[in-house]
C-alpha cells in the first residue's frame, strides 16, 4: 500500500517545488541579455528597474528602464540582442534626448513584452 503514494507524492512534489522556482526572466530572451540581467538583478545599486522588448526599426530591440527609487530622473538604455547599446532615451535631457537613429523612440517605439521587473 505504501508504494502505491510514492509516485503521486513524487509528482506532487515536483509540481510544487516547479511553480515555486520559475525563471523571472521571459523565456525567448537572447542571451546576452539575460545574462546581463542575471548579472546585476541582486545588486540593490543597479539603476535598472525593467527590461522591455520593443519593436523598434523593423528590429527588436530591448530596453534597460531606470529604478524610479534610485534615480528618478534616468535615461533608457536601448540594445540590441547582441547587447549593443543603440541609444540612451528619455531622462533629464528633454525631447531631444528620445532620439534613436534619428526617430522619437517612445513616438515609434513598439512595447511587445516585458522581459523582467525588479
Amino acid at each position: 500500500m505504501k508504494s502505491s503514494w510514492l509516485p503521486v507524492l513524487t509528482l506532487t512534489s515536483f509540481l510544487f517545488y516547479s511553480s515555486c522556482h520559475k525563471s523571472d526572466i521571459a523565456a525567448g530572451t537572447p542571451s546576452c541579455i539575460s545574462k546581463e540581467i542575471k548579472a546585476h538583478k541582486d545588486d540593490p545599486q543597479w539603476s535598472v528597474g525593467s527590461v522591455d522588448e520593443y519593436l523598434f526599426q523593423n528590429k527588436i530591440v530591448y530596453g534597460f528602464s531606470p529604478d524610479e527609487n534610485i534615480i528618478a530622473d534616468g535615461s533608457t538604455e536601448i540594445k540590441d540582442g547582441s547587447c549593443n547599446t543603440l541609444c540612451h532615451v528619455g531622462g533629464f535631457g528633454g525631447p531631444a534626448i528620445n532620439l534613436c537613429n534619428g526617430e522619437n523612440f517612445f513616438q515609434n517605439a513598439q512595447l511587445k513584452k516585458n522581459i523582467w521587473k525588479k
